[in-house]
């Protein structure tokens, strides 16, 4: 049965380019071979169940991929595998009647099924290379997914997406790096041996794996493509952002903190306190927008918020964190389940209004029944509302807080427990902005106009997400009898395992405190500040537009500054090389014209001296050759009485044989100088001439400009990878720290 494991990634790869090429001319075939596909992979997945109740499903090929191919499946991994599957299979049935519509529906298809693929990829994989690379596969297909429209804000989304993601992912892979250069070793469970005893550098690499993961989480501060990819992609592109491909984020934050670091306190506390910060951040900001769907994107942050502080918690609280575990885990399916639902509510309106915005969609959903109903077992779920899905896992963690702050102090107790209610609430407050708008608002524009517009199978998916909230809600124990095997994967201790008895006065007490609080802030602060009359309604208004914009404000002038301080280190080293090449050449080059005379003996000096009177003699005698060679003759026996030391060698006859021999050759040296002389003179005139036409022409260029023109070609590549050598350099610096 561990074949099956490449089966659920092979199979629909192979239908996937079926349907591709059959998707240019027939265009119901392609959505049902694509339907079929992961309807096939859901059974397989379903199927699969009976073999990691009890165990573990492991696949190995070696040679692929590098460092070979390991899969594996356990309790832990299938609970994102059984949702990935099955959202998919929802979302691919509404996908053939949502995007009817549009242009480029077989690229959509495609990349869609391409993510798909990656993101099974990453939930079994093994080998941390292996969940990289399915990783990275997963941000550049679903690119082209959020960019589908092809409008400026598409672009603009899909710019800042992939920024993230390639940011995050090379984040993500030097932390990979760092890693293996300190454990020699890939595998996660390998690495879970190896990592928690290596010292403080374990940090350095943690940090850098929750920073690549949380960005794909939504993890505060790095949450900025969520509300600018959701509004501007296809609806079932939003909601498997929303609904999935978060999870992929949070599922490698999980891996990270309680599996490679084994539980590690330090990294758990700050998963609590970025638990609490991005349940504030998104459901505030969720609270101004006017577009509906930006409105669920920060409803996404703020459930992520639940799913860092469970991990936290997990890791606080050891092997006494069952009930983190059991909250944790359930809320990944139970977010997944209501967040695609109410996405897919919100796309059906777009789909037949082609409009987001709240002010002009008010009353729409009045009179539709079946639209209406099921966005409010979604809304309900959201928000926690006893006998829904959402309601049992929130309780579980809300349950688990309370465990682990047992032994702090009463006030330290209340605040964090007043902090979780106050969070909890701000959720009923902004999801009632949105129902009550698109729901129970008169619109006399809306009244029982684009109903035939409904398409039934785009709400089959809604109402079977309906049927599932409502069932676990009334089944609150359904999880654990099916999942009891994930404890143990946890090292959860079996003594401490028990039934929880949900629907006590005293949790539904809490959850209905929590959304009276949030009627409350909708009341109080949604209606009476966020909504100003115009034409006869009452309309809302985005204050946050005026606020602060992490991307705007922060990231984009802090990368321009840090982009031009390069520039202008990397310019004063370049003009440095430049200047020490341009000295070195001229050195050279000076160097090579400089003339040496070198003595090997006594005759070549002699002949030197005789050669320099001959030259002056032969100035003062032009006319008198012969007496000019007496001369010579008479200085160079005068000469050679002063060189007693010579005169021993030479004798004068040959001597005088010697300087006959010369003034021959002298003769002849001097007439063809005087040719030479002439023949250089015609060459440098046709030179100049030459010289003069390049210069008139336009591929005039010299030495200097060649070196102008490289000089910018090496800064250009060296700009390119300026960011990555920095950040390289920062991490560096802190492995020296750590280790000093």
């Amino acid at each position: 049965m561990d074949r099956l494991l490449l089966f659920i990634l092979l199979f629909p790869t192979i239908t996937t380019a079926i349907s591709f090429f059959i998707g240019k001319n027939h265009e119901n075939a392609r959505n049902t071979i694509n339907i079929i596909s992961t309807f096939i992979n859901l059974i397989v997945v379903v199927y699969l169940y009976k073999y990691i109740k009890t165990g573990t499903l492991s696949f190995q090929i070696s040679y692929v991929m590098g460092t070979g191919l390991n899969l594996k499946l356990d309790a832990f991994r299938y609970v994102f595998v059984l949702v990935t599957s099955f959202i998919w299979f929802i979302v691919n049935i509404y996908s053939s009647q949502y995007l009817f519509n549009y242009i480029h529906r077989n690229r959509y298809h495609f990349f869609f099924m391409v993510t798909y693929i990656s993101t099974l990829g990453i939930f079994i994989s093994e080998n941390i290379i292996n969940l990289f690379t399915f990783f990275e596969i997963m941000s550049f297909s679903s690119y082209p997914l959020i960019i589908h429209d092809e409008d400026d804000e598409a672009h603009s989304a899909g710019w800042t997406y992939m920024s993230m993601a390639v940011a995050g992912g090379m984040i993500l892979l030097m932390g990979i790096f760092i890693l293996y250069s300190y454990t020699q070793v890939l595998t996660i469970t390998q690495i879970s041996y190896v990592l928690p005893r290596l010292g403080s550098i374990k940090y350095v690499i943690s940090a850098l794996l929750i920073i690549g993961f949380g960005i794909k989480a939504g993890l505060v501060p790095f949450h900025i493509w969520l509300p600018k990819a959701h509004p501007a992609a296809p609806t079932p592109a939003s909601a498997i952002l929303s609904g999935i491909l978060v999870k992929t984020g949070i599922f490698g934050i999980l891996v990270t903190v309680i599996f490679l670091m084994n539980f590690d306190t330090y990294l758990s506390f700050a998963m609590v306190i970025f638990g609490f910060i991005n349940i504030f951040t998104g459901g505030i900001l969720a609270l101004y927008p006017i577009n509906i769907k930006k409105t669920l994107a920060y409803s996404t942050m703020s459930q992520m918020g639940y799913l860092f502080l469970g991990i936290g918690l997990i890791g606080l609280l050891k092997d006494h964190g069952y009930l983190a575990v059991y909250g944790t885990m359930f809320h990944i399916f139970n977010h997944a389940v209501f967040k695609v639902m109410l996405f897919m509510g919100v796309g059906i309106i777009y789909m037949i209004t082609h409009e987001l915005d709240i002010n002009k969609l008010y009353g729409f959903g009045r009179f539709k029944p079946i639209l209406k109903i099921t966005f409010f077992i979604g809304f309900c779920a959201i928000i926690g509302l006893p006998g829904f899905n959402g309601y049992l896992s929130k309780t579980l963690i809300h349950h688990s807080l309370s465990e682990y702050l047992h032994h702090f102090s009463h006030f330290t107790r209340l605040t964090v427990e007043v902090l979780f209610t106050l969070g909890s609430s701000i959720t009923t407050a902004y999801l009632l902005k949105l129902y009550i708008s698109l729901f129970v608002e008169d619109n006399s524009r809306y009244y029982a106009s684009y109903r035939k517009y409904i398409n039934k199978r785009a709400l089959f998916p809604m109402v079977i997400s309906s049927f599932i909230i409502i069932y676990i809600g009334i089944n609150p124990s359904i999880f654990q009898k099916y999942f009891f095997n994930i404890y143990n994967i946890f090292y959860i201790n079996n003594e401490l395992i028990h039934q929880i008895h949900f629907y006590t006065f005293k949790n539904i007490l809490s959850s209905f405190t929590t959304i009276a609080l949030g009627i409350l802030i909708y009341i109080k602060y949604v209606l009476p500040k966020l909504r100003r009359e115009q034409e006869g309604h009452f309309d809302y208004i985005d204050k946050s537009k005026n606020w602060i914009s992490l991307e705007s404000n922060i990231y984009i002038p802090v990368l321009k500054i840090l982009f031009n301080i390069s520039t202008f280190i990397l310019r004063v080293f370049d003009n440095l090389f430049l200047k020490t090449a341009s000295y070195v050449s001229y050195s050279i080059k000076y160097a090579a014209n400089v003339e040496f005379q070198s003595y090997f003996n006594p005759l070549t000096k002699l002949e030197t001296i005789t050669h320099d009177l001959y030259i002056s003699l032969k100035e003062k005698n032009k006319d008198k050759n012969s007496n000019g060679i007496k001369n010579i003759k008479e200085e160079l026996e005068e000469k050679i009485s002063n060189h007693n030391e010579e005169k021993d060698h030479y004798k004068l006859k040959e001597l005088e044989g010697k300087i006959k021999t010369y003034k021959i050759k002298s003769k002849e040296n001097i007439k063809s100088n005087i040719n030479k002389t002439v023949e250089t003179g015609k060459n440098l005139k046709a030179n100049k001439d030459t010289v003069k036409k390049l210069k008139d022409s336009n591929n005039y260029t010299t030495i200097k400009k060649d070196f102008e023109k490289t000089k910018y070609k090496m800064n250009s590549i060296t700009y390119s990878i300026y960011i990555i050598g920095f950040v390289i350099v920062v991490v560096l610096l802190a492995l020296i720290i750590f280790n000093s």
